[in-house]
């Protein structure tokens, strides 16, 4: 829990760092989504977590060129469920366990843009992000924490000369896959 909070300090944090120094600059953006993970997650050879649930994300980039950006995001992949699961070529002795794991992480992303159209543009991106997972409903609650890449592709569409919509799919090595909806605004 106590990462869970430095980590939105700190990325609340580099939102306003980067909302003060977008007035000198107007490379500068931030973004919010809504987004579905799916997750399969392996917690021992009989429970798992093989669910999706609905999460969110915030973050701020800069446009280095207008090709190429560098984003930070903190990003909630939501509570997905699971349990155990005996195999049906075994005869298992298992009581079955309803499990359930918090995912949050911090990311940091280099991100290609090519421009469809003035208004299109494709995007794909590559990055790392650091995770924890508070697993709960087993014997005993864990956390569990690392990093991992992150890959991702996504269809933004310029509204106006500030305001961006866009569509994202990313897929993380720690078997989670995220859609996401969300806007971004350019200073």
């Amino acid at each position: 829990m106590l990462c869970k909070q430095i980590s939105l300090i700190a990325i609340l944090s580099l939102l306003i760092l980067f909302s003060n120094m977008a007035f000198a600059q107007s490379d500068f953006y931030v973004f919010g989504a809504f987004s579905t993970t799916d997750s399969d997650l392996v917690l021992s050879d009989l429970t798992g977590v093989n669910d999706s649930d609905n999460g969110f994300s915030l973050g701020a980039g800069y446009a280095v060129t207008p090709n190429f950006s560098l984003e930070a995001a903190y990003q909630d992949f939501g509570s997905p469920n699971g349990g155990s699961d005996c195999p049906p070529e075994f005869f298992c002795l298992v009581i079955p366990v309803s499990t359930k794991a918090d995912i949050t992480g911090l990311s940091l992303s280099l991100v290609g843009n090519l421009p469809i159209t003035d208004k299109f543009d494709l995007y794909g991106k590559i990055g790392l992000v650091g995770w924890d997972i508070d697993f709960s409903g087993i014997s005993t609650a864990f956390d569990d924490s690392g990093e991992d890449f992150l890959f991702g592709a996504g269809l933004r569409l310029s509204i106006d000369d500030h305001w961006k919509a866009f569509v994202e799919y990313q897929k993380l090595d720690l078997d989670l896959k995220t859609a996401s909806i969300g806007i971004g605004y350019k200073f």
